[in-house]
């Protein structure tokens, strides 16, 4: 086994249940860690809206043409606590779970999903896609450890009108 290998695998086994299942046909692309709650201190502060209220829906990460699903949570991932999105001030979302631009979310529940033994094949997993494009603002607001409370830390942010400049907006 390569020294490469070794070192990748010792990573990723560092990394608990934050692991991102990608079907093997899109094992070298690159996609956002998928994890779960509760997010690493360095893990970056996602905040979004949506077309719809989606937060009780499972998110899986589509490539950047937005065909196909590059990366999924295994049903274990979202299994014990339900690693569903913070609600916030003004209709604003904190992710809890790691999703990014090219997010679509599943019509399944996390409740549902936590239930299953085993991921749905990626044929299913397609046809269960509610939308491809559900953002309508995504803001990356540093790392979390800059929140001591970061629901009440990021309400005030927004209420005071201040997360356009305090956060990078990413859509």
């Amino acid at each position: 086994m390569r020294a490469s290998t070794l070192i990748l695998l010792a990573v990723a086994g560092c990394t608990g249940s934050r692991m991102t299942h990608t079907p093997e046909a899109a094992r070298t692309a690159t996609a956002p860690a998928g994890g779960t709650a509760p997010v690493a201190a360095t893990a970056p502060t996602l905040l979004y809206k949506t077309k719809a209220d989606y937060h009780e829906l499972v998110p899986v990460t589509l490539s950047d043409d937005r065909r196909s699903i590059v990366a999924y949570p295994a049903p274990s991932d979202v299994s014990g606590h339900l690693p569903q999105p913070t609600a916030l001030a003004q209709g604003y979302w904190l992710d809890n779970r790691g999703i990014g631009p090219n997010v679509a979310f599943l019509k399944l529940t996390y409740a549902d999903y936590a239930q299953l033994t085993t991921a749905p094949s990626l044929a299913d997993m397609e046809t269960m896609i509610i939308d491809r494009d559900p953002l309508t603002a995504l803001c990356d607001c540093g790392p979390r450890s800059t929140y001591p409370n970061p629901a009440a830390d990021l309400n005030a942010l927004i209420t005071a009108g201040r997360l356009p400049s305090r956060c990078k907006v990413l859509k």
